[in-house]
This record gives structure tokens, C-alpha cells and sequence, in this order.
């Protein structure tokens, strides 16, 4: 076995070796192509699927729901298609160009990029089998999770669980991951018997269950050695981008250490380790890519050539041709090199000069107290609202739901087990009984006297001295939530104190319609479509979702944008810079500090701030 790796993979870089510089080409090419007529074309087919009367967004609940309907699955279908078009065309040109018995550059390229063009009908249509296939794999995994999940971790809400980590979260995992280990075992050995599909399709074998069969046909016998040597790749490109990663930073750490106290120098320091970082990830994925497809396509010429004999690609063989270059040329091969050092270095300064010129967004930031303040307090609490309003959040972001005798209360989850661990259930029992439950022994001792609260404990507590972020709660569904909510805040005069959201599309517009003065937002797990467009006053959105194309769509829509969970520096300043117009945070106090040291740096250190983990 190892002589047939170490014969292999030598007969792959050898065929690498000759035929880098069109597979370098097609690459670039086929990724310019790609970005230019495939990504506007998905963007547009979704728009298309997603586009109603009334709903240009899709999201949370309403997204599995959408998946599930006829327009959904054709857009499963259709984009999943497409985006392993991507890989697949990607793919098939690396293999032509393994097939080359020599390197034509240019030339190869093009040839490459019409062939691809007229086998585009074809290759489409291997793709959208190959999704089924790949969906139909993916199948048993997700139903075996789901088993797990509804075995063990249905009992009590799923936050008890992923913070108490009680024996059935235990069992979870361990069922979980002993199904996963065994999935991917089964899928990853049924993928290294379809490994010649692809070379099939190219070599006219249809339709595809016969490709199909043809790979597994030719991958019995040699099944073990075609795992290792895959398993061996994905080991190596493993390493290899650890050492670069680590590699890179130790090279410019002495650098760092120079120009410690200069900023230009700090600059110019992590722009070249952005550019090696680029280069080096670019290498590695190339190489990789390269040299695997080219190790596998003279293993294919040996497994096919007695069933397909016009199948066996040609050039991965024959010794690497030698430099072709005048010594003329070699005397000016210097030239481009300082060429490229003089771009490099006029790219530094411009880039320098432009972010000397770059500004923060001026607008204010609002501090969002999640859950009251959970880091000072237990979550959802009065003693957490005084914390907030001591350190002086803007607002303080509350959850409610109802309990079984329609009292309106404040509490994230469906029980109190990872509380108090009490597994009575909000709704299923009276605001008397529940309000008679320690809440706050379990985050410290001296908040032993904290108690279930209910939202007009709350409001009376708030009022003049901070705003409240309401949520509405639904485990299932409560038709009278919204009503009882706006009708409580009524009572308490506390209309202008307040603003609602809601994981709930309908109850949303539920607000909207009993309460118009109110503001009222949408609070986005995950989502699709052109989100700002719905009727709201903001959106609250995941932190890694709050990018500047958002930023700029829900700006010129007169939409608010708050972003969760946010609770470290990084992810406030990269959200300044975005425009972000508030952050919910459980610690108010560090957000509102480093909103103003943030303010205060000047753009290039706002940069230099970001590769902290390079000097770290």
C-alpha cells in the first residue's frame, strides 16, 4: 500500500509539476467567471422565490416553513445545484488540464473555458443528480441527530441543557457524536467509491447511474488505498495550513516587537502579513487542489483503461519540459519583481493614506442591557434592571410570556430548570405558584430574594430611569401574548418608555396593529431576502450578520439595526464601522466603555486593533 501512495503521489506532482500554469490560469479564470454570472444569478433566483405581496423576507420560523413549500424546494434544488456547479466546473477543468501532454498556457485556457462552455448543459445536470445524491446522504445523519434531540433534550428548555450539561446532555453527545463518527465513516467510503464520477461524466459514461456504477465498479479492488491516499491529502493541507498560519506569525513577530511604539511601521508590518496570509492560503488550497487532481487522474488511468481505454488522460508521464528562456530574458527577469516591490509599496501608502482619512460613523449607539444584564446580575431580574440602570444602558432588553393564569411575566425560558432547577413549565402553571421559586441562588447567593417578576414589576421599576426592549416569548403559540403585553404597558402610561420585537413575523405586525405609536422590531435568527423592506422600526440582528450592505439597505429604508449578542471589543468596533445603530450586550457597562475608547482611536489604530491575536 505504501508503494502504491508513494508511486502515486510522485506520478501526480510529476503531472503538477508540468501543467501548474494553465490549471493556475483556468482557476482565476473559472473564479472570475464565477463571481461575475453565477452569484447575480442565485441573488436573482432568490429574489425571485422569495418576492410576495407582503413578504420580502424570509426568516427564523418562517424559513423552515418557506424550505418546506413547492417554491422553497425548487430553490433548494436549483441553488444547491448551482453552488456545486461551482466545485464541479472547478473540477472538471483541472481535469482536462491533467490531461494535457503538455502546457500550452494561454491557449489551454481558452480551450478549456469553450469546452466548458459547451458542456455546461451537461454538467448542470450531473450537478443537480449529484445534490440529490448528496441530500439523500446527508439524510440518515440528520435523523439519527434528530432521534437524540427528541430522546434526551425535550424534556426541559434546550438553555438548561447547554448550561447545566446535566447526564442527558452527556448521553447526547456521546449518541450523537458515536452516529456522527459512524456517518461519516459510511458516507466518506461510499464518497471514495464515487470518486471517479466525475472523470466518467467527462469521459461520455451516461447516464449517470452508470457512471455511477462504473466507479464503483473499478474502486473495489483498490478501495483502502484510495482512502488513505485521500486521508493522507486531507492530513497534509490540515498541517500545512497550521504551519503557515503559525509559521507567519512568528515571522513577523520581530517586527512587531520593532515597531511596537510606531504606527506606520505596525501598519506596514500586518499588511505584509495580510498579504503572506492571502498568498500562502492561495498556495496551499492551489497546490492541494492541483496535485490531488492529478495524483487521482493517474490513478484513473490504471482503474479505467480496461473498461474505457479512450478514458486514460495523457501527459502525467512524461519528464517536465526545461526552461525555454533566452538568457536575455533571464537578465530582465528582475524586472517584474521590482515592479511588483514598487506597486506593493505605493498600495501601502495609498491604503495608509486612505485610512488617516476614514472616520467613524458619527450617529449615537444605543446600549441594550440583554436580559436586564446578565453578567451582574441572574438574567431577567429587578436586581439585573438596577444594575443596568446604574451603569447607564440606554435600554433594558426583557423577555414575557404568560403563564397558565394569563399573567404576563419576565423570563427567557419555557421552564425554570436552568434557573432554579425547577422543571414546572410557564405556561402550564399559575403566576402564584412560580413567583414562590429562588430564581437568583443560582447565579450567586445574595441574590437569593430574587423572584419571577412580572412586566408591570418591571415598567413600575423602569420607569424614568431607563427604557424597556420588550420580547415576546412563543413556546407554541399564544394568541393573546401581544394584546395583554400592549395592554399592561398602557396601564402603566409607559407607551414612550418602550419598544417591542419579536422572533414572531405575525406577532410583530400584531404589535404594529395595536400599538402603531409603538416601536416595534424584528428580531432575526436567520433569514433571506431584502430584510429591510418589511414594516418595522428596526431589526435585531445575529453579530455576524450586521454587514455594511445591510447597514446600507436598512439606512436608506429609515430602519434601525441592533446587533446580539455582543460581548467583547472586537465585535464592537468592527460594528462601529459599520454604522450600527445600537448593541445588546449582558455586560452594559464594558459596551459602553469601549464605544468611547473606540471613539477615540485614530483610524490607523482602529486597524492595527484588529490583529491583536498577531502580537497576543
Amino acid at each position: 500500500m505504501t508503494s502504491f501512495w508513494f508511486q502515486a503521489l510522485k506520478r501526480g506532482w510529476h503531472g503538477f509539476r508540468l501543467l501548474w500554469m494553465p490549471m493556475a490560469g483556468y482557476l482565476l479564470a473559472i473564479t472570475l467567471i464565477t463571481w461575475a454570472v453565477l452569484s447575480p444569478f442565485v441573488s436573482w433566483l432568490l429574489g425571485l422565490f422569495t418576492a410576495g405581496p407582503d413578504d420580502w423576507l424570509i426568516g427564523n420560523t418562517e424559513l423552515i416553513g418557506w424550505l418546506l413549500s413547492g417554491p422553497g424546494l425548487l430553490f433548494l434544488g436549483l441553488g444547491g445545484s448551482l453552488a456545486l456547479m461551482s466545485l464541479v466546473i472547478q473540477l472538471a477543468g483541472l481535469i482536462w488540464t491533467a490531461r494535457q501532454k503538455e502546457q500550452r498556457g494561454v491557449q489551454h485556457v481558452k480551450e478549456a473555458l469553450i469546452q466548458l462552455f459547451y458542456a455546461f448543459p451537461n454538467l448542470f445536470r450531473f450537478c443537480v443528480t449529484a445534490f440529490l445524491l448528496c441530500l439523500a446522504l446527508i439524510l440518515p445523519l440528520g435523523l439519527g441527530l434528530g432521534v437524540v434531540y427528541y430522546s434526551f433534550l425535550t424534556d426541559h428548555d434546550i438553555n438548561f441543557y447547554l448550561m447545566a450539561k446535566p447526564p442527558a446532555w452527556t448521553w447526547a453527545l456521546i449518541l450523537s457524536g458515536l452516529w456522527a463518527v459512524t456517518w461519516a465513516c459510511v458516507a466518506g467510503g461510499l464518497l471514495v467509491r464515487w470518486i471517479y464520477l466525475l472523470p466518467f461524466w467527462l469521459d461520455q459514461v451516461r447516464p449517470f447511474r452508470k457512471a455511477l456504477a462504473g466507479s464503483w465498479r473499478i474502486t473495489k479492488d483498490v478501495f483502502w488505498k484510495l482512502s488513505g491516499l485521500v486521508g493522507l491529502f486531507i492530513l497534509v493541507w490540515m498541517l500545512a495550513q497550521v504551519v503557515a498560519a503559525q509559521g507567519l506569525i512568528l515571522a513577523v513577530s520581530p517586527g512587531i516587537s520593532l515597531f511596537s511604539e510606531n504606527l506606520w511601521g505596525l501598519f506596514v508590518i500586518i499588511c505584509i502579513y495580510l498579504a503572506l496570509t492571502t498568498v500562502f492560503s492561495f498556495l496551499i488550497h492551489f497546490i492541494g487542489a492541483g496535485w490531488l487532481v492529478c495524483t487521482l487522474m493517474a490513478c484513473y488511468q490504471d482503474h479505467s483503461t480496461p473498461l474505457f481505454p479512450h478514458s486514460a488522460p495523457k501527459g502525467l508521464s512524461e519528464p517536465t519540459q526545461k526552461s525555454s528562456r533566452t538568457p536575455h530574458q533571464k537578465r530582465l527577469g528582475w524586472i517584474p519583481v521590482v515592479s511588483l516591490a514598487a506597486l506593493a509599496a505605493m498600495g501601502l501608502g495609498f491604503s495608509g493614506w486612505l485610512l488617516q482619512n476614514k472616520d467613524l460613523p458619527s450617529r449615537p449607539i444605543l446600549i441594550i442591557a440583554h436580559r436586564a444584564g446578565a453578567h451582574y446580575a441572574p438574567e431577567n431580574t429587578l436586581a439585573a434592571l438596577k444594575k443596568a440602570i446604574e451603569q447607564k444602558a440606554d435600554y433594558a432588553e426583557i423577555d414575557v410570556q404568560r403563564t397558565l393564569d394569563g399573567t404576563v411575566v419576565v423570563i427567557h425560558d419555557q421552564d425554570l430548570m436552568r434557573l432554579a432547577r425547577d422543571p414546572r413549565r410557564i405556561r402550564k402553571n399559575t403566576y402564584k405558584e412560580l413567583a414562590q421559586v429562588d430564581i437568583g441562588s443560582g447565579f450567586h447567593k445574595d441574590f437569593a430574594d430574587q423572584r419571577l417578576s412580572r412586566l408591570s414589576d418591571f415598567l413600575s421599576a423602569a420607569s424614568g430611569k431607563i427604557k424597556l426592549l420588550i420580547e415576546l416569548k412563543y413556546y407554541g403559540k399564544d394568541p393573546l401574548l401581544a394584546e395583554e403585553t400592549v395592554k399592561i404597558v398602557r396601564q402603566a402610561n409607559a407607551e414612550k418608555e418602550v419598544a417591542f420585537m419579536s422572533l414572531n413575523l405575525e406577532s410583530v405586525r400584531q404589535i404594529k396593529y395595536l400599538a402603531p405609536q409603538v416601536p416595534a422590531g424584528y428580531l432575526l435568527a436567520a433569514g433571506v431576502g431584502d430584510i429591510a423592506r418589511l414594516n418595522v422600526d428596526f431589526l435585531a440582528v445575529p453579530l455576524g450578520q450586521a454587514t455594511g450592505d445591510r447597514m446600507k439597505a436598512a439606512e436608506e429604508k429609515n430602519v434601525k439595526v441592533y446587533a446580539w449578542t455582543v460581548n467583547d471589543i472586537d465585535g464592537i468596533l468592527d460594528l462601529m464601522e459599520v454604522g450600527i445603530d445600537g448593541v445588546i450586550t449582558d455586560d452594559p457597562a464594558m459596551a459602553r466603555k469601549a464605544v468611547e475608547d473606540i471613539r477615540n482611536l485614530s483610524a490607523m489604530e482602529r486597524f492595527l486593533f484588529k490583529f491583536r491575536h498577531v502580537w497576543n
